[in-house]
């Protein structure tokens, strides 16, 4: 199929089958998530997978108990680290390049300041804005390779950060569950039509 295609293949999948996710795919979706774009690409993000046990103790604690035939929960969570997070940025950039830290000097500024212009509830909401464009290329993944996805934000984040253990500065933001729709789904675009906005509510052009 073609990316379009796929994308009106693709839905907020409500019922899963319970068939698991390969693991060729399930990295070929984190790769995507991986190479998606971010604020001087420092990447302020870190995404759980959870799977097993762990996952369905997610789910639950979510009351999203009708995603429990998932394969796979993706915890989106933004970071706060700073600067820490800019110095990993520089030094990743100098190695994987192979250059010095000091010839990074341009890189460095704008690094720093993207942190150190706002102030922490700022900083908090720019962190987050990045994480949904990891999220967006993570469902644009899952459609090319029809493995259904329902992104969510009906959890409670302080409840997953306490059951995975987080750090303070790693709070999830967003999940999306993955697997395979179950054909009783009502919800699939077969048995319901997709509804969007036509283009001319969406776009304008000047």
């Amino acid at each position: 199929m073609s990316f379009i295609n796929n994308l009106n293949w693709r839905y907020a999948t409500k019922q899963f089958n319970g068939n698991i996710v390969g693991d060729v795919q399930l990295d070929t979706i984190l790769e995507a998530i991986r190479l998606a774009p971010s604020a001087t690409g420092m990447q302020p993000y870190h995404i759980v997978v959870a799977h097993g046990a762990m996952k369905d103790k997610l789910i639950e604690s979510s009351g999203q108990v009708a995603k429990m035939g998932a394969s796979h929960l993706l915890v989106f969570c933004s970071r706060t680290d700073y600067p820490a997070r800019g110095e990993q940025q520089i030094a990743n950039t100098a190695q994987i390049q192979g250059v010095t830290t000091e010839s990074l000097e341009g890189l460095k500024k704008m690094v720093w300041m993207s942190f150190e212009s706002k102030t922490p509830e700022k900083l908090i909401a720019w962190a987050e804005r990045q994480v949904y464009i990891a999220l967006g290329f993570a469902l644009a993944a899952c459609a090319e390779l029809e493995i259904d996805a329902a992104p969510m934000e009906g959890f409670k984040p302080d409840a997953f950060q306490e059951i995975l253990g987080l750090p303070a500065s790693i709070h999830p933001v967003v999940i999306m569950a993955i697997g395979h729709r179950d054909p009783e789904d009502s919800a699939q675009p077969s048995k319901r039509a997709k509804v969007r906005f036509p283009k001319d509510d969406l776009f304008s052009f000047q």
